[in-house]
């Protein structure tokens, strides 16, 4: 299975600042596959959406993620995916409005063990020989990563809601993976008033429609945030309830439905901002 995600392109950085951010696109930034049917070809796609040609180079990493979602390089291991994914082209330029083709395989010199095993390519803009020209001119630069999740035999994500804690902007989740491939909350949330709490869970997919039409007193909903947990790690995740907004004074209800791997998240939890009235 591709998928594309922005959020969770994992790696970004920008070498100089400028008024102008580098218009490029990487799909997808998030690769899955698996890895029992070895030899299979895969690949990203890189176009510049600029109006100056590109030139590019390709590494592969083995990395790691903390507690905040930052990404890491970390030294690889045979059993790391790294050390065996064959990049072609690893070097190219791509001119304006145009787009190249990146693709990779798999060829571990070990066999690698069930679970998870993970790599992350890096796209790296170099200088033009006219950059190099004007050392003084300041230029931005692009890093892109895209992750690739290889998995062998069949994989159990086991993940577990550690602690929630609420305040008037968001809900902080400590979250645990103790399985052997990455998970992430799959799901909606509500925000009702206290008194208008309908007291029969969240809201179901479909009322996530566009179409879909606020019922009276309910305040906020979405989908779960979809962060990544690695296998045996923790990870703070955050769902603000209203981009950029406190919540008022009042009672609330925070009513959760989805599941994290194969546990099931069906649970309501008070949210009470200071200022509201006792009843």
């Amino acid at each position: 299975m591709k998928t594309f995600c922005r959020a969770a392109a994992l790696a970004f950085a920008i070498a100089f600042s400028t008024a102008a951010f580098p218009q490029v696109a990487l799909s997808p930034q998030i690769d899955d596959i698996q890895l029992d049917a070895l030899g299979q070809t895969h690949a990203f796609r890189l176009s510049n959406q600029a109006k100056l040609p590109m030139h590019v180079a390709v590494s592969v990493e083995n990395w790691t993620m903390d507690l905040d979602g930052h990404v890491s390089v970390t030294p690889a291991t045979e059993q790391s995916l790294a050390p065996w994914v064959e990049i072609n082209p690893t070097t190219f330029t791509v001119e304006p409005g145009q787009s190249q083709v990146v693709r990779y395989a798999i060829r571990p010199a070990v066999k690698l063990a069930p679970g998870e095993h993970r790599a992350m390519v890096f796209f790296t803009e170099q200088p033009s020989p006219a950059d190099k020209a004007k050392p003084a001119t300041l230029r931005a630069y692009f890093r892109l990563g895209a992750a690739i999740y290889g998995h062998v035999g069949p994989v159990q994500p086991r993940g577990e809601i550690v602690s929630l804690a609420t305040s008037a902007r968001a809900a902080t989740f400590m979250l645990h993976n103790s399985g052997n491939a990455t998970t992430r909350m799959l799901g909606q949330f509500a925000l009702w008033q206290g008194k208008a709490y309908p007291h029969a869970g969240a809201i179901t997919p479909t009322q996530l429609d566009a179409d879909f039409k606020p019922p009276s007193g309910l305040v906020a909903y979405g989908r779960l945030p979809q962060d990544a947990v690695l296998p045996g790690a923790e990870r703070r995740v955050v769902l603000e309830f209203i981009t950029g907004k406190p919540l008022p004074a009042g009672h609330y209800v925070l009513a959760l439905q989805g599941t994290l791997g194969k546990t099931v998240i069906d649970r309501s939890v008070k949210v009470d901002v200071a200022g509201a009235a006792k009843h």
